[in-house]
């Protein structure tokens, strides 16, 4: 029996569900076991853990510990430094990267009223929303997707920003979604994709690795890349994303402060045929850049 660990939310457990069933149909039977992470906790603030990847600490515990023999995050929230003992044995195909923007009655950002209550807690959709819309006021908001959906239904909020993968897969992608174009918007490193980690010395390391594939693979090093590069804390405002175009992994990627007045955006690109390696040769290119463009 695999014991598979996952956070408790209908999200994380809907994600978890795909790659247990994938691994059930061709490795064995799949036990899910739920861990609850420091991150869980909605009523503190994301920047306040004393702990770097406060959704997927816990996680990382139990495989450490034994008590899982996998588990499955969302990739944008592992921090950028891999955890000794740990490695990431697959990586699916990505769903959507793209954000999206809920709002009472389908509106889009252009038409938001002047001084709309817009809700997020990232620092990147801020800065993003500010940028285009210096006249909107971005409030906090933590939760499950659920939680923050009734934000807008009651009213509390004009309008949240989410990933559109995780509507997606929640079968949730309504009317009142309008996605955002990523030259207002650009994704978080990794948005869209799971990352499926075990223990190094597990065979299961191997095992695993029909689960990945190779262009989300690409893209990812690359987008994380820029991440690690630039040494981003959960509070920086940091966006990346690559694509695969006849035979060029193209990377666009962002830095600003939260607010977005201070920014800089960068492309660039490598022939697809160099690898991993060459990808985040790519991503640490783009970031110092970034960083060269930002003083």
């Amino acid at each position: 029996m695999i014991r598979l660990g996952t956070r408790g939310s209908r999200l994380a457990r809907t994600q978890s569900g795909f790659v247990a069933d994938a691994i059930a149909a061709r490795i064995g039977p799949v036990e899910t076991v739920v861990i609850r992470s420091e991150g869980d906790d909605t009523g503190v603030a994301l920047d306040s853990f004393a702990r770097p990847g406060a959704f997927v600490a816990a996680l990382q515990d139990a495989l450490l510990s034994g008590r899982v023999d996998v588990v499955v995050h969302s990739y944008k929230d592992l921090p950028s430094a891999p955890t000794p003992g740990l490695v990431v044995a697959a990586v699916p195909v990505r769903a959507s990267a793209r954000d999206v923007l809920v709002a009472r009655g389908g509106l889009a950002l252009a038409d938001l009223p002047a001084g709309a209550n817009v809700g997020t807690s990232s620092p990147r959709r801020a800065a993003a929303l500010l940028r285009a819309r210096p006249d909107l006021t971005v409030v906090g908001l933590r939760g499950n997707v659920d939680t923050r959906l009734r934000a807008v239904a009651e009213g509390r909020l004009d309008a949240i920003v989410v990933a559109e993968a995780g509507l997606e897969r929640l079968g949730l992608l309504t009317g009142d979604v309008t996605p955002l174009d990523t030259d207002v918007m650009l994704p978080a490193p990794a948005q869209g994709a799971l990352a499926v980690e075990c223990r190094s010395d597990d065979p299961l390391a191997t095992d695993l690795s029909y689960l990945n594939d190779g262009a989300t693979g690409l893209c990812v090093a690359a987008e994380r890349a820029v991440l690690a590069e630039i040494e981003a804390a959960c509070t920086t405002a940091v966006g990346a994303l690559a694509r695969i175009e006849s035979g060029w992994l193209s990377l666009e990627a962002e830095i600003s402060d939260h607010r977005g007045v201070q920014y800089a955006r960068r492309r660039d690109r490598i022939e697809v045929d160099g690898g991993t390696s060459a990808a985040e040769v790519l991503g640490r290119r783009v970031a110092r850049s970034l960083l060269e463009d930002a003083r």
